[in-house]
């Protein structure tokens, strides 16, 4: 018990000192509506933006680098097949030191361009981030242009990973828990995030805890460590975000440790794959944002998960449906309104209310 109420008020501090990167949907300015139409109007005379000025002159940096890379090494190859001491006159071989002096530039311009190469990719982010608030519809995303989709709902500020996000608490009939994305971030077309939980059930009989811990964890994150993989299959929206809709693939990986607050000795695990959908709609200038959830899996479960669950099969369906709101852009909460499964006691069992503070 000692250990769990540690877990607890170790993962509440992380989570209240922490970024939180939750689906963080924000309608955007007229401005910067009208702004990316007249980017991606298509017309030859669009006025090019700043960061197809910078990629210009970047390119071309790196085209000067690159000369000179190719001028210092032409130098050291006549010089390594022509040197000739004999020679009237004679052609003098460079010394080592001349040598490793332009090795040396050669490294140093090398290093420029790859900094330059950096800078550039950052700036084509930005641009694929442009494309995605402006058009309309995106669909099956490249690796990079996930990311963009991902850099807009997770609000990545263009970070590959960044640690301690997506904190938040869920209590349902007899019990409750809390969650913590330790880390969260891009791995090709993947968004990929490790978080761990602690559950906890007020229930006097140990068996009814015990399920009632196992269903706390699977309606909320799945378990108390899970890895998860998400790829954006659809993300649609309106002019000025005001109306979102996003499809997405999710595979989990989860275990449930004894160390980190289950009620049995045994370790269980899990893998799941499915689809969820995310809808939502901000009024009064993104003061106030209603959203649902709605997701389906299929579960591959260890024999001690099924019993942990009280289910007579360890591989099921299961899926669920949130409604909820988001309130002033950082406080958000939900509730899980109907469960569906091919396991009967896993269906509306129980409403499930949850809270997060985005910041």
């Amino acid at each position: 018990m000692k250990t769990k109420l540690l877990l607890l008020l170790l993962i509440a501090f992380c989570g209240a000192n922490a970024q939180v990167a939750g689906l963080k949907v924000k309608s955007i300015s007229p401005v910067k509506a009208n702004r990316l139409q007249n980017s991606f109007t298509g017309e030859s005379t669009t006025v090019k933006s700043k960061e197809q000025i910078l990629i210009e002159y970047h390119t071309k940096d790196i085209s000067v680098e690159e000369e000179k890379i190719n001028k210092i090494q032409t130098e050291l190859t006549n010089n390594a097949n022509n040197y000739d001491p004999t020679a009237n006159p004679p052609v003098e071989r460079f010394t080592d030191d001349e040598i490793n002096k332009k090795l040396e530039t050669i490294a140093s311009y090398k290093k420029n361009i790859k900094e330059l190469n950096t800078q550039i990719d950052s700036l084509e982010q930005v641009m694929r981030i442009d494309t995605v608030l402006f058009k309309k519809l995106t669909y099956f995303p490249g690796g990079k242009k996930s990311r963009a989709v991902f850099d807009v709902l997770y609000e990545n500020e263009g970070k590959r990973f960044k640690a301690l996000g997506n904190t938040g608490v869920s209590f349902g009939n007899n019990s409750g828990s809390i969650y913590s994305e330790l880390v969260g971030g891009n791995l090709g077309a993947f968004r990929v995030s490790l978080g761990t939980m602690v559950s906890s059930s007020n229930s006097s009989d140990e068996e009814s805890a015990q399920q009632e811990e196992a269903y706390q964890r699977l309606v909320t994150y799945g378990g108390n460590t899970v890895l998860t993989f998400e790829y954006p299959v659809i993300y649609t929206h309106s002019t000025n975000h005001d109306y979102n809709l996003l499809g997405r693939f999710i595979a989990k990986g989860a275990a449930d440790l004894p160390a980190f607050g289950t009620t049995t000795d045994d370790w269980a695990g899990s893998a799941s794959v499915g689809l969820n959908f995310y809808g939502d709609a901000a009024i009064d200038n993104n003061e106030l944002r209603f959203f649902f959830e709605a997701s389906t899996s299929l579960y591959f479960g260890t024999d001690e998960y099924q019993t942990n669950l009280g289910i007579d099969k360890s591989n099921f369906t299961f899926g669920q449906v949130t409604l909820g709101l988001v309130f002033l852009e950082n406080f958000k909460i939900s509730f899980v309104v109907t469960t569906f499964s091919s396991q009967s006691n896993l269906r509306n069992k129980n409403v499930v209310a949850g809270g997060q503070v985005l910041r």
